[in-house]
């Protein structure tokens, strides 16, 4: 008996280095987690990921490839895309073809070797993503392509059905009759004065850049094109932000811009089309422009 009291203390020592050498091991492992991959645009894809309390590295490294990855020596082949700072989370990759890729996120020490541990679903994906093409890219690319010969008595296939820009359960209200005589009226009125049009407006909420989420993609989207009243390209990049679902608020506010593009590119008819859309969420802001777009519409001798 006294044998074993003796012991414990030595035991109980043994189990305490031994557990901090595990904690020490856990804690200070370089691996991030989480990754995973959305998409920015149709041919950029965010990879992100979180960093685990008392990660520390020297730089942060991102490899692409066309296999799921789930060894090292994967890693060791390739050349990393891009290096980002230790306390990055993100980084936004440009895709050049259609191919499917996977991303696997490591970090380099201070020492200068390459923590290429790869732990697939924690810091390697295990879904590819591949660039989408835009509407207007399908529609080019079916135009130019040659025509299809069909053997006699074979029958053409039945086209795809087209979808729509915003599949949402509302779709925009058509031109009511009094809307278009409102218009028609308003035109004539005003025929012989000059009716300016309203300054940009912005919501507060894409006022400062938000954090991530939809949110910060629109934000993009506004200080690279509509702030700069780029109005071609702003309604390019909001369509096809809007081509996927998003959060309801942040949809309303993109449908709003998108409006506003078409209504500063004198595209009255579809900016009122538009903003009939979203008047139910804003309805104060989105009855001014609604009044503004029927000044400024010059109907064709509608009746």
């Amino acid at each position: 008996m006294g044998m074993n009291i003796r012991r414990l203390p030595i035991i109980g020592a043994v189990f305490l280095v031994c557990g901090a050498l595990f904690a020490q091991d856990v804690d200070v492992r370089p691996v991030v987690k989480n990754v995973a991959t959305t998409y920015v645009t149709d041919a950029q894809v965010r990879v992100s990921w979180k960093l685990p309390q008392g990660f520390s590295a020297a730089a942060i490294l991102i490899y692409r490839g066309t296999q799921p990855f789930s060894a090292r020596q994967q890693v060791a082949s390739l050349s990393p895309v891009a290096q980002v700072k230790p306390d990055s989370t993100f980084f936004v990759d440009r895709l050049t073809d259609y191919k499917e890729y996977y991303y696997v996120v490591v970090a380099r020490t201070a020492d200068g070797a390459l923590y290429d541990v790869v732990l697939p679903s924690i810091n390697a994906t295990v879904v590819g993503i591949r660039a989408r093409r835009s509407p207007i890219e399908e529609r080019d690319e079916a135009e130019n392509a040659p025509e299809k010969q069909y053997a006699a008595g074979q029958l053409r296939e039945v086209p795809l059905p087209y979808l729509a820009m915003l599949e949402k359960s509302r779709k925009p209200n058509p031109l009511r009759g009094e809307v278009l005589a409102a218009g028609a009226e308003l035109a004539g009125v005003h025929a012989e004065r000059r009716i300016e049009p309203l300054a940009p407006y912005i919501f507060e909420e894409d006022l400062v850049e938000p954090l991530g989420g939809d949110g910060y993609y629109l934000f993009e989207i506004l200080k690279d094109y509509f702030i700069r009243r780029d109005y071609r390209n702003a309604a390019d990049q909001l369509q096809r932000f809007l081509s996927v679902n998003r959060a309801d608020d942040v949809t309303d506010r993109a449908i709003f811009y998108l409006a506003e593009s078409f209504y500063f590119r004198r595209d009255y008819r579809q900016a009122l089309n538009l903003f009939l859309l979203v008047e139910e969420a804003a309805p104060v802001v989105s009855r001014k422009w609604i009044a503004s777009t029927l000044d400024l519409y010059q109907l064709p001798g509608e009746s």
